[in-house]
Formats: C-alpha cells, structure tokens, sequence
C-alpha cells in the first residue's frame, strides 16, 4: 500500500519534471518551485513511513524466523527425545528377546541333559536287567541241574536198591523152588 503510494508520489515528480519548460541551447528546464516543494514534501512524510513499515517487516519477519527456530528446536528436541525413547525401548525388547532366548536354550539345554540322563539310565537299567537275568537264568540252570542230579542220583540208589531188593526176592524165589524141587 506505501509502495504504490510512494509510485504514486515518484510518478508525480516525473510528471512535473516532464511538463517542465525546456531552456533552449542549455538543455535546462524550469520547474514550479511550489509544485515540486509540494511533491517533495509528500515524498518525505511518505519515505519515513515506508521506512518504519520496512523496519516492522523485517522485524516481525525476524520474530517469525526466531519463532520458527524455536519451534525447530523444540521439534528437533522431541524427535530427539522420541528417538532416544524408541531406542531404549528396542533395547529392552531386544534384551527381553535375549533374556527369553537364553532361558528357552537353557531349558533346552536341561531337557536334552534330562533326555541324555533318561537315555543313559535307560541303558544301565537295561544293562542291569539283562545281567540280573542272566544270572538268574545260570542259577535256574544250575538249580534245574542240581535237581536233575539229585534225582539222576536218587532214581539210581533207589533203582539200585528195587534191583537189589528185586535180586534179592529172586534169589529167595528159587531157594524155596529149589528146596521145592529138591524135595
């Protein structure tokens, strides 16, 4: 708005200046001191204005610039700030994920020792089994040999003996038979 008066103001002096009277030979011109005084005037009151108006632009737009930086900086203190957050928090899920990972390859860790325990308990016991059945096996066996033997044993004395006593009445059977037949 002061710029266009102002325009209008430095139109208003090329105007007089224009309109002014040309001195032939000297290439001057003459110029109504009343109108041009009048025009300067105007110009003067109207600079000073402008000037002021400028000096409130440049310093509003400074405030502006300053405001904004402000705001940058704060704006850049938050994302700071955020960033900063995010990090620790990935942070801790990640040592949460650790944490977690560990006690998941430690309780692997405890069942493959349990398993590998298991198995190797499973094998003595099977070891132990086997031999306890062997050793019951080779006992049953000599107890079934022993039994055999002393009934081999028994069967003999007692077949000795019913062939004795079989001999025995065979040989007191023809004593009487003979005496029968001696008679």
């Amino acid at each position: 708005m002061i710029t266009m008066e102002l325009d209008k103001i430095l139109d208003e002096i090329e105007s007089i200046i224009m309109e002014a009277t040309k001195i032939p030979l000297i290439n001057k011109i003459l110029i109504d001191e009343g109108e041009i005084s009048t025009a300067m005037d105007k110009l003067r009151a109207a600079v000073p204005l402008e000037v002021k108006r400028a000096h409130d632009l440049l310093e509003e737009q400074k405030d502006i610039i300053d405001k904004s930086r402000t705001e940058a900086d704060h704006i850049v203190e938050q994302a700071k700030a955020e960033g900063d957050r995010l990090v620790e928090l990935a942070k801790a899920e990640a040592e949460r994920l650790v944490r977690q990972e560990e006690v998941v390859k430690a309780a692997e860790e405890k069942a493959n020792s349990i398993i590998e325990t298991t198995q190797q308990y499973d094998r003595d016991m099977r070891a132990a089994a086997d031999a306890y059945a062997d050793k019951l096996h080779k006992e049953s066996m000599q107890y079934a040999s022993d039994v055999f033997s002393y009934l081999e044993e028994n069967l003999t004395r007692t077949l000795s003996a019913v062939k004795d006593n079989g001999d025995a009445l065979r040989g007191s059977d023809e004593t009487p038979n003979k005496q029968i037949e001696k008679k």
